[in-house]
């Protein structure tokens, strides 16, 4: 099993993370990861390493009394150093749709937006490193086809999207990006968890209200 850690630290192969406290922590979920090291104190670069476990593990999340973020987070914990094996620096590219695509396909702007009270067309193509984010647009993508997640890559340059940078939170935690050149379909990822119907609907009616405030995609 792959385990990650997420920091602004610069680490190379065979160092150690101390705990901090009395633990550090870690996670086999790379969207958590990803979140740690963009949420880290610092101005350095956010860095995810994949790490070796030294010692006992425990899931903070099972423990009683832990309130969970709301966002993925490391729970599992040691109170052993972690050992740096290696740093991640390739990325999967996710989009979330309700299109049925296949590989090859590309994914232009111009298509109808989902998101904003006045029709439009969209000026970008959106994606992101974190499979979550791609859950949550394929969850919340107009129409009535079933939800889809695909693996995409970038023609062209692209930038971190205004809409989810430096916004509730530091920096770009969900790694979502946008871009004026097409993403080509790569393939279909076909095993993933939506979220729960409930968490789903609270954050269309949290979109619904920023809708009737006034407030507007940057799509500009």
């Amino acid at each position: 099993m792959l385990l990650y850690h997420g920091t602004r630290a610069a680490l190379a192969p065979g160092e150690t993370i101390l705990p901090v406290g009395d633990f550090a922590y870690f996670s086999p979920n790379l969207d958590a990861a990803i979140w740690a090291a963009e949420l880290a104190e610092g101005d350095h670069n956010a860095r995810v390493y994949r790490v070796a476990v030294n010692g006992p593990i425990e899931d903070a999340s099972r423990v009683d009394g832990y309130t969970a973020p709301p966002y993925p987070a490391m729970s599992w914990r040691t109170r052993e150093p972690l050992t740096v094996l290696s740093e991640v620096v390739e990325w999967n590219h996710y989009h979330g749709t309700r299109a049925p695509l296949s590989a090859g396909d590309l994914i232009e702007p111009g298509h109808a937006a989902n998101f904003g009270a006045t029709p439009r067309r969209a000026n970008f193509v959106y994606f992101t490193r974190t499979l979550d984010a791609s859950i949550w647009g394929a969850e919340l993508a107009a129409g009535e086809s079933r939800s889809r997640i695909y693996l995409v890559e970038p023609t062209g340059p692209f930038e971190d999207d205004p809409n989810l940078t430096n916004r509730r939170f530091r920096g770009n935690p969900t790694q979502s990006f946008r871009s004026r050149a097409p993403l080509r379909v790569v393939g279909e990822v076909e095993a993933w968890e939506g979220h729960d119907p409930e968490a789903i609907r609270a954050m269309k009616e949290g979109l619904a209200r920023l809708e009737r405030s006034g407030v507007t995609p940057d799509d500009d």
